[in-house]
Parts: C-alpha cells; sequence; structure tokens
C-alpha cells in the first residue's frame, strides 16, 4: 500500500511514465506476489486465498471500493471546490457539506427498516451503487455560481448510495463463511474498504493536480467527477456479475 499510494501520489510530480513511479508500481505489485506466494504455502495463512475464489464474498467486498471512490473523495476535496471555486466561506462550505454527510445518519436505518419489512439485502446493495454512480454524474452541476437548490439532490443521492450498504455489506459478506475464518474474512474486507479509501483520496488529488496543469480547477473537478462516475460504474457491473453469476447458479442447481 505505501509503494501503491506513493506512486499515485508522486504521479503528477514526476510524470507518470517516469522510471521512479513506473518502479513504484512494479514493486507494488512485486510485493503483492510475494505476500501471495509466502501464504498460499503456510498452513495457518494470515490470509487464506481460498476465500477469494467465493464469488459472493468477493462480489461483496467490491461494494465499499466503491462508496471509496464515489463518496470518500467528495468528503474529502468538495470542500476546496467550495471555497476555491464558489467563493464559499470556510463555515458555508461546512453547511452545505452536510447535505452530503447527513444520509449516513438517516439512510442505515432505512435500509435495517427494509430489509425488516422483506426487501432482498442485494437489492438495496444495488441501490446505493446505483446512488453513486447518479450522484457523481449528477454533481457535475456544480459551477461557481450553481444555487444550492440545484446541487442539493446530487449530494443527497451520493451520500445515499453511501449510506444504504454501509450497514449490510459487513453482514452480508461474513455470513457467506465458514466461522471459524470469519475475523480473517473482516480483515480482508476491512483492508478492502480502508485501503481503497487510500488509493482513491490519493488518485483523485494527483489527477486533479495534473489536469489542472492544462486546464482551470472548475474544468478539471467536472472531468474527475466523470471519471469517478465511471468508476463506481464499473465497480457496479462487476458487483453485479460476481453476485448475479452465482445466484443464476444457485437457481438452476435448485431446479435440478
Amino acid at each position: 500500500m505505501v509503494l501503491l499510494t506513493t506512486a499515485i501520489v508522486q504521479g503528477s510530480q514526476w510524470g507518470w511514465g517516469s522510471a521512479g513511479v513506473l518502479g513504484l508500481f512494479a514493486g507494488a505489485a512485486l510485493a503483492l506476489a510475494v505476500f501471495a506466494a509466502v501464504e498460499k504455502r503456510r498452513t495457518h495463512p494470515m490470509l487464506d486465498l481460498g476465500l477469494l475464489r467465493n464469488r459472493r464474498f468477493l462480489g461483496l467486498c467490491l461494494v465499499p471500493v466503491a462508496g471509496s471512490f464515489g463518496f470518500v473523495t467528495m468528503l474529502t476535496y468538495l470542500p476546496s471546490y467550495l471555497t476555491e471555486v464558489t467563493g464559499r466561506g470556510t463555515g458555508a462550505a461546512g453547511l452545505l457539506m452536510v447535505l452530503l454527510t447527513a444520509p449516513m445518519l438517516v439512510f442505515p436505518l432505512l435500509a435495517a427498516t427494509l430489509v425488516a419489512r422483506g426487501v432482498p439485502p442485494l437489492t438495496i446493495i444495488y441501490v446505493s451503487l446505483a446512488a453513486l454512480v447518479v450522484g457523481d454524474a449528477t454533481l457535475t452541476l456544480f459551477g461557481p455560481d450553481v444555487a444550492v437548490a440545484v446541487i442539493a439532490l446530487p449530494m443527497i443521492v451520493t451520500g445515499a448510495g453511501m449510506a444504504l450498504a454501509a450497514g449490510l455489506v459487513d453482514g452480508q459478506a461474513l455470513a457467506l463463511v465458514d466461522p471459524a475464518k470469519a475475523g480473517m474474512a473482516a480483515g480482508f474486507l476491512n483492508t478492502l474498504r480502508l485501503g481503497s479509501e487510500a488509493v482513491a483520496v490519493a488518485l483523485y488529488g494527483s489527477v486533479l493536480t495534473t489536469l489542472t496543469a492544462s486546464r482551470s480547477y472548475d474544468e478539471a473537478f467536472h472531468a474527475v467527477l466523470w471519471g469517478l462516475a465511471g468508476v463506481c460504474l464499473v465497480l457496479g457491473v462487476a458487483v453485479y456479475g460476481l453476485l448475479g453469476s452465482q445466484r443464476r447458479y444457485q437457481s438452476k442447481a435448485d431446479r435440478g
């Protein structure tokens, strides 16, 4: 993670094709390969790589990764945009950010209520992923003189995209593994969650810096937003593929 995030952060400074950045990326790949090789040889590994053959578990582990790119990046960098581009003061920017964070207080409870009333948890997770894509894409409505009423709904939708799945993913994922490996599975899930936050925040900042070298901050911000929406869309398709294919397989097995 140190090698990977350093490569990403320095990409805008040293050049993405520089020897230093490519060397750091290569080092990160090598470290991952060595880790995997060591774990495969252990009788009692820290991470049983067999967990990754469970498609449903892996699919659910990708859900918080989408949240890292679609929500955590906005939580980190949107305040700077509000002060630098829209000209708001720090107090006004902080107050406006409540539209993004307030859903975290409400939507996990709503998700739990819906599940208790019979709504499938996976349906709520799919809705959360769609909300991240739509929310990031519509945040491109932001501009120097945009009214709060225009961007209020996109901010709430983005926050809801993170919040709806927040209380569901862990329980759904850990229910799929052997109870004896629950701690290991939780460790892997949280490594993806927190590790992807570090990568997403570093990548956002580095790409934004690279883009501002040739365009205005506002234009660079909008370009990165489209990129984030694209990443969330790809992750959403991957999650649906991993979870949907397993569901189709189980349905055929039940009929058979």
